[in-house]
Parts: C-alpha cells; structure tokens; sequence
C-alpha cells in the first residue's frame, strides 16, 4: 500500500468540507463552488515551473547546493524559506485577474480567496502524493502510516484558503493598504512553514514539531474569524425571510448602523390623559 488511499480520503474530506462551507456562507449562489476548480493544478505548475528552476538558478548563481539543510549559508535559507510563500501567493491569486473571476472578488473577496486558495491546496495535496507514490521512498510503508500527512494536508489546504482571502483583500482595499494583504499572506504563510524548514536545519524536539498541526488549524481560524468579522461575504442571509441583502442592511457599523427595532405593537389601550378643564365653546 502507498499513500494513494489517504491523500484520496484528504482530498475528498476536504472538497466537500470546502464545498458545504461555501454554500453555507454564499446561499444559493453556486458560483464560488466552481472556482474550486481553478487551483487544481496550480500546485503542480508553481513547483515545476517557479519554484525549482528559480531555486536551481539562485543556487547557481551563488556557488552553493540547491538543498536547505546545516551547510547551506544564511543568505540561501532566507531565500528558501520566502521562495514559496511568495511564489504560491501570487499563482494562488492569479486567477482573480481573470474578468469573471475579478468579479466575483468584487462581490465577495472572502468567499473567492476561501474557493482559490482551498483549490490549490486540494491539487497540492494531490501532487504532493504523486510525488511520494512515485519516489518509491514509501513502498512498503503501511497506508494507515500517512494518517498525519492527510490531517496535515487537510488543515493545510484551509489555510491556503485563508491566506489567498488575506491577498484578495488586500487587492480591494484603499490604494495605501493593498500591499498590506499580500505581506499578511506571505508572513502567515512563512509562520506556519517555519517549523517543517527549521527542522531541516537544525534538530527541532518532536513536541514542537508536533505543534505545527493545531497552529495550522487555530491560526487560520482566527485570521477567518476576523475577515468575516469585516463583511467579506459580501452578502449574508436574513434568516427571518430567507431574503438576500447585503451586509452594509444587516450588519451594523459606524456609519450603517439598523433603526432599533420599534418590536410588536402594545395592545393595551391609550391613555387619553386627565380631561381638559376647560369649557368648550359651544
């Protein structure tokens, strides 16, 4: 057996996972699930074609091995560990460049960023397997013994959601702030990496090694939690009357802040106050 039957549970977990959230989050708006598809095969493609040529060219061109590891200099592990957030942000989010995909962006960059960014981590845990499968390293190795590598690939493809959706908001943000969602991606990316990288560097203790998986999980979350907090659905449901609006008529803020509600009418009759003392003119 080989890693095949749980990157294949991982993947599948993840695509229906991904798919239920974005309909819970867009309704009856079918259109993000499809940009799922778009990242399949960017993993392959960014590895292939950026990543390793530009990692081979850059070791070259310094006289030192393509390899990160206790001989490499300090110059080249910071290239190596910036190499493949920034590569992996920019192919994550290309898509988004395309018109029909840049419009729904416009609608909802967080529901785009979710479907890009959890897309490519669907196809790079695709890829990741391939390679494996094929290397041989694993032949023997019993299938059950991949359990971590699918729980891992599972969390991290959520995160590659989060961290495009960081990007896409910064794409629709003012002019001065929208370098700020592509360095926040990029940072994310490097945090959540540096453990793995490290421990090709140096012996890391196992227990903070094992540390990467709830980080992978918690982090993201947080980093979702706060995005959502700003409207990036781009349009929420009124669960009253199941009728779509967008957040500025439901979500109340500074300057769109909802009339209190006036509540039911009060049945008890009116009271018509003390009589007038009065005389009344005939």
């Amino acid at each position: 057996m080989t890693v095949i039957p749980l990157a294949v549970a991982a993947v599948v977990l993840t695509a229906a996972t991904a798919s239920w959230l974005l309909r819970h989050l867009a309704g009856r708006d079918p259109g993000y699930l499809w940009l799922l598809c778009c990242g399949l095969g960017s993993s392959a493609l960014v590895n292939l074609a950026v990543k390793q040529p530009l990692a081979h060219t850059v070791a070259s061109a310094g006289g030192v091995e393509a390899e990160v590891g206790p001989a490499a200099p300090l110059w080249f592990l910071v290239f190596a560990l910036l190499l493949p957030p920034v590569a992996e942000e920019a192919v994550k989010a290309a898509p988004a460049l395309l018109p029909a995909v840049r419009a729904r962006a416009r609608r909802s960059w967080l529901l785009t960023g979710i479907a890009l960014g959890t897309g490519y981590g669907i196809g790079e845990a695709g890829f990741v397997a391939g390679v494996m499968a094929v290397s041989g390293d694993h032949a023997g190795t019993p299938w059950w013994h991949f359990s971590f590598f699918a729980a891992e690939r599972v969390v991290a493809s959520f995160g590659h959601g989060v961290m495009t959706a960081l990007v896409l908001r910064g794409f629709f943000a003012d002019r001065p702030r929208r370098l700020l969602g592509c360095l926040a991606a990029v940072a994310l990316h490097g945090l959540l990496n540096l453990g793995p990288f490290l421990n090709q560097v140096v012996d890391v203790p196992p227990v903070l090694l094992a540390l990467g998986l709830p980080a992978g999980v918690v982090v993201p979350a947080l980093v979702f939690a706060h995005l959502l907090r700003q409207g990036g659905t781009g349009v929420v449901r009124a669960e009253a009357d199941r009728v779509w609006r967008p957040d500025w008529a439901l979500a109340p803020g500074p300057d769109t802040a909802r009339p209190p509600d006036p509540g039911p009418p009060d049945p008890r009759p009116r009271d018509p106050g003390p009589p007038d003392p009065r005389p009344r003119e005939s």
